[in-house]
């Protein structure tokens, strides 16, 4: 059972990991964060050493077998200790959340000593599997404590998380918080059923009674995996509510916007080319940027703004009069109206411009009286996007709007 759960275990721990480990500055920024990553990281491990193949690797390179329990420990002991971490970053004043970090740590960090410390008394027998290392030893006094500090401090992290879990659920206003927070309460909780299996094998040793029967194993490790995937996955659900989602979402716009802003981009940097910040890739313009999406949108609406300076000598009054009342006349106002007539300025201007034509009565772009309202970079963008949406190259209509020539 147990080297069927962990590969699924390991899994979901490698993913979460991934995921909250990108992009990594924000673990500056965010304690709770970098202890969730953590918390993600050790329980990966402790999955990973516990894997037959892992345990027999480290057996090999160290020359002491079934080192493997001992990194299997001793990881989910700092997992344990850093999930309060999480939640006292989550929930308290930032001084108080790191008084309790400490703390934690400094307890986790005790036990993995006195862990190390007893391991390293147990008589070393050959190898053994990750099975049976627990069979071959559960007689002896040294192993007995060993394993029985490990499931009471594992036990009384899962006990702290659990009740940390639904006290904050119900504090929280945030539906996908409370839910997330609740799942992995319900995890934290399951996992009692693991430690009530193994201090039960404990107790049976030290009094000479009966093991637990081998249905009681697979019990063993159905709690611990079963409640360590919704530990998981609760801790997953409101980071990526509250992180992950939005930066995802802000991403998937970008590359729309940056989508809808090419084709105008293209029209005034095949005209005017020194836009371009960067010569090399104008061959292929229209190509997504996979990474700094928001930032090669921000640069592309700079682009445009400078291709709009560069053409302004060429604006005609009577281009713009007659966009005016055309599009007023088809029930555009306010910056709506603006942005459909400077979309015709300009795909009038672009041919002035290839012509090296004068204006015969200069004018001025209709949306400069609507940039006041322009305050940001995704101001302009919005503002961008609304010529972008009017502009077209056309024959016919680049022919209509330059008429005036």
């Amino acid at each position: 059972m147990q080297q069927l759960l962990h590969p699924l275990c390991l899994a979901l721990a490698v993913v979460g990991f991934l995921l909250l480990l990108c992009p990594a500055r924000y673990l500056r920024q965010d304690r709770a964060l970098a202890a969730l990553v953590g918390v993600y990281g050790f329980c990966g491990l402790s999955f990973l050493v516990s894997m037959a193949p892992s345990w027999r690797l480290l057996d090999d390179a160290t020359g002491r077998p079934s080192i493997g329990i001992l990194g299997a420990f001793g990881s989910v002991v700092v997992q344990v200790s850093l999930q309060p971490v999480v939640l006292a970053y989550w929930a308290m004043p930032p001084e108080r959340a790191r008084k309790r970090a400490h703390l934690c740590l400094l307890t986790g960090a005790v036990v993995v000593l006195a862990l190390c410390v007893l391991f390293f008394q147990i008589p070393s027998d050959g190898q053994t599997s990750p099975q049976g290392f627990t069979a071959q030893h559960i007689h002896l006094g040294v192993y007995q404590a060993y394993l029985a500090l490990y499931i009471v401090a594992y036990t009384i992290g899962e006990a702290i998380l659990a009740i940390g879990c639904w006290s904050a659920a119900r504090r929280t206003d945030q539906a996908w918080i409370a839910r997330g927070l609740r799942i992995a309460g319900v995890g934290a909780t399951l996992t009692f059923g693991y430690s009530a299996v193994r201090l039960t094998g404990v107790g049976a040793a030290l009094f000479d009674l009966n093991r637990p029967p081998p249905a009681a194993e697979n019990l063993a490790w159905i709690c611990a995996d079963g409640g360590n995937t919704l530990t998981l996955t609760g801790f997953l659900i409101p980071t990526l509510a509250v992180r992950i989602v939005p930066h995802v979402r802000a991403w998937v716009r970008a590359r729309r916007d940056y989508r809808s802003l090419t084709p105008l981009w293209e029209a005034v940097h095949h005209a005017v080319p020194t836009i371009a910040l960067q010569p090399t890739r104008a061959a292929s313009p229209a190509r997504m940027r996979i990474w700094d999406t928001p930032w090669h949108l921000y640069r592309r609406a700079v682009e445009i703004r400078d291709g709009q300076w560069a053409l302004q000598h060429h604006l005609e009054e009577s281009v713009r009069s007659a966009a005016e009342q055309r599009h007023g006349a088809a029930g555009l106002t306010g910056a709506e109206l603006a942005s459909a007539v400077t979309a015709d300025q300009l795909r009038s201007a672009l041919a002035a411009y290839s012509r090296n034509e004068s204006p015969r009565t200069p004018a001025e772009y209709a949306d400069a009286g609507t940039r006041e309202d322009v305050r940001t970079p995704d101001d302009d963008v919005r503002a961008l996007l609304r010529i972008a949406a009017h502009f077209t190259t056309s024959p016919a209509e680049q022919e209509a709007a330059t008429s005036w020539t």
